[in-house]
């Protein structure tokens, strides 16, 4: 195990390559939702949840390391657009660096309760079909954004869930939800043999951070990014898509 991931976790993308590197050095294969999960298997998965940059910069790292994932897309984040082209063209160099791309499903934007099987299910599917005018090959599996308790465990006709018990119980779960480690981080406690683990690109970045400052950091980058958009757009009236797209792709 490299010094930086046996030592305590920083949320930096140094930190993170380390970690993809110690991964492949313990000889983790990386798998996706729709193939069998044997010992020796790694799900890793991202939950985009705010910062489709990050999103990018993680992919990048994991393909020049041979390792694939599953990054998992709102189609109803007040954050960013799917449709928009600069992460549209994101969304596609992800598949290209050979990830893939899944629907993040937000129940809270449509159930106040827990709702029908039947009703769940249109849902998403409803969602999907969003996405797939984005991605050239739409991930079957979902990943529910900020999950209720009632979708634990639980398998769905149509899709796979990433919080079904065969990857949530019956092997290792390892999150870092608002930066903090469904127990330790993946690695501390020795090799297990089998596991799923949620990044979320949001929480990570060049220098440390906590999770208020990171939030705060992506808050304020938005607002400057929509203004600078309806200036351009509805002031000067000089808004020109490629030129837009050129710098959003690095700061989205």
């Amino acid at each position: 195990m490299t010094e930086a991931v046996a030592d305590a976790v920083e949320f930096t993308f140094d930190w993170y390559g380390s970690f993809l590197d110690d991964l492949r050095d313990a000889g983790y294969r990386f798998r996706t939702y729709d193939q069998p999960v044997e010992d020796g298997d790694v799900l890793l998965r991202h939950d985009v949840d705010w910062s489709p940059r990050n999103a990018l910069e993680m992919a990048r790292m994991e393909a020049d390391r041979g390792v694939t994932a599953t990054y998992f897309f709102l189609v109803t984040s007040p954050l960013y657009n799917p449709h928009h082209r600069p992460v549209r063209l994101l969304v596609r160099e992800l598949e290209e660096l050979g990830h893939d791309v899944g629907l993040h499903f937000s129940t809270h934007q449509h159930f106040a309760g827990e709702p029908t099987d039947d009703e769940l299910v249109d849902r998403v599917r409803d969602e999907q079909t969003a996405l797939a005018q984005v991605c050239e090959d739409p991930a079957n599996a979902v990943s529910f954004h900020r999950p209720p308790e009632w979708v634990f465990r639980e398998s769905y006709e149509g899709f796979t869930s990433t919080y079904e018990r065969r990857f949530f119980e019956e092997i290792d779960y390892h999150g870092d939800s608002n930066q903090r480690w469904r127990g330790d981080h993946p690695l501390a406690g020795g090799r297990a043999a089998k596991m799923q683990v949620l990044v979320h690109p949001g929480l990570w970045g060049d220098e440390d951070a906590s999770f208020v400052e990171r939030l705060r950091e992506h808050t304020n980058s938005r607002l400057d990014r929509t203004a600078r958009f309806l200036d351009e757009q509805f002031v000067e009236k000089q808004y020109n898509i490629d030129e837009y797209c050129e710098h959003v792709r690095v700061d989205s």
